[in-house]
């Protein structure tokens, strides 16, 4: 059997900050490695076969670059001017797109750590939080302005000036996930709302994260086939909903670790983990077709990221 890896990565403490997990076919994981940065790294993601990782702090904010050859030891860093607490990485083509949420700015970087390549600064009090690309463009989802921008493509590279999509006041879009059926949802932190748009950025559904009717802060989403599931902050939960044309149907909710604030899965494997980050520790469960079976927890202290790695 192929060998399967997960990076989870948290705010740290004194420890580790980044362990390296080998999976097991029976779902089952094995600590493989770990590594202390120190910086902080809430995100990361794998490109060129190398991992990135952010620093989010309140002074400022960079992007490193690590070697996963030999266990996870560190190859380079970039400072980017003007971005603090930066939170989100995603890579686009030969380039990564940031997201501060302190500062606002969007960013991005070439693979290489040499330049900033492109910068978005959104007006008003803006959250910079989640980029993703979606239907041919990029969508950004600024949290503190109530808005997504979406971006045309040029050389692998937003180009233009943006198309605002404007939500409910107070709403909050935390992550843009794209459906297989085409369009997209929106997790949606300040009101709890989960809203499923059509592919020309029309809203078509809008349901609460949880059902719980307890107060919630929607942190990740992910896909498993067709169904996406939600880490609901505050009732400590994930929720499943199965999509496709006839819209969102809520499958179910079952309790995970405090403030589930990440949330991957393998779905050939069936396979879907939670980073809890007041839990301090990284989930693992088992998709039974209709239901969340758990499997492990590990600890990691304020757990923020879970990668699944291609290796």
């Amino acid at each position: 059997m192929e060998k399967m890896w997960m990076l989870c990565s948290g705010y740290g403490g004194a420890g580790e900050d980044m362990m390296l997990l080998e999976l097991q076919e029976d779902g089952s994981a094995r600590k493989a490695g770990g590594f202390r940065w120190g910086m902080a790294p809430s995100f990361c993601c794998q490109a060129g076969g190398k991992l990135y990782a952010v620093s989010e702090r309140g002074d400022g904010a960079s992007v490193a670059r690590f070697s996963l050859e030999d266990g996870i030891s560190l190859e380079k860093t970039i400072e980017i001017p003007g971005g603090r607490g930066l939170c989100h990485l995603y890579p686009l083509g030969n380039a990564l797109v940031g997201s501060c949420y302190e500062s606002g700015l969007f960013f991005a970087v070439d693979q290489g750590l040499e330049q900033v390549l492109w910068r978005f600064q959104p007006q008003g009090a803006p959250h910079a939080h989640w980029a993703q690309q979606e239907g041919g463009g990029l969508l950004l989802a600024d949290l503190g302005g109530d808005c997504l921008y979406r971006f045309s493509l040029s050389g692998g590279l937003p180009a233009g000036g943006p198309q605002p999509l404007r939500l409910k006041e107070g709403s909050g879009p935390r992550q843009p996930q794209p459906l297989p059926q085409g369009g997209f949802a929106v997790v949606c932190e300040l009101d709890g709302g989960l809203r499923f748009f059509d592919g020309g950025g029309r809203l078509a559904q809008e349901e609460p994260a949880s059902a719980s009717g307890q107060p919630n802060w929607p942190g990740g989403a992910c896909l498993l086939g067709d169904v996406l599931l939600v880490g609901n902050r505050g009732p400590n939960t994930i929720s499943a909903f199965r999509v496709g044309g006839a819209g969102a149907q809520r499958l179910g909710e079952w309790p995970t670790g405090n403030w589930p604030r990440h949330l991957a899965a393998l779905p050939q494997q069936g396979l879907v983990f939670a980073a809890c980050q007041r839990e301090n520790a990284v989930c693992a469960y088992r998709w039974q077709g209709e239901a969340l079976a758990p499997l492990w927890r590990l600890p990691l202290e304020q757990a923020s990221c879970v990668l699944p790695l291609a290796r």
